[in-house]
């Protein structure tokens, strides 16, 4: 739900690739209300497929947004004395540029737990 409230609070819908997350939420969803539906066989593959997706999503997700955020290091007068290391250190701790490195990891986060959940079913009393 946090996700979901970031990126409505962001807008993020304005182009196709900013509804990559959008999809990356939806598949979430999906592998947990399988997960709490059905927990062995085909469904466990199922959701581990699901939350594999969602965290390659989530990784593009970050590269992109520091990628976006170097880019907007050209409009530092210093950019080019800075050392390439230097750069990229700005743009992965958002030092320059706007785009949030670490939402897109809220993704990769919840995919972790939803894998982990799959790795543990639930204990049935009989």
């Amino acid at each position: 739900m946090g996700a979901a409230l970031e990126l409505a609070f962001e807008r993020h819908w304005e182009s196709p690739v900013q509804l990559i997350p959008w999809v990356a939420l939806a598949l979430q969803v999906a592998g947990l209300v399988l997960l709490l539906l059905r927990d062995a066989g085909p469904a466990l593959t199922v959701v581990r497929v699901l939350a594999a997706i969602v965290l390659l999503a989530s990784l593009y997700g970050v590269f992109t947004h520091v990628s976006v955020n170097h880019g907007m290091g050209a409009m530092d007068p210093q950019w080019d004395t800075y050392s390439p290391l230097t750069q990229w250190w700005n743009a992965l701790t958002k030092s320059v540029g706007a785009a949030p490195p670490l939402a897109p990891g809220m993704l990769a986060q919840s995919a972790l737990l939803l894998l982990l959940a799959s790795v543990t079913p639930k204990r049935r009393q009989d």
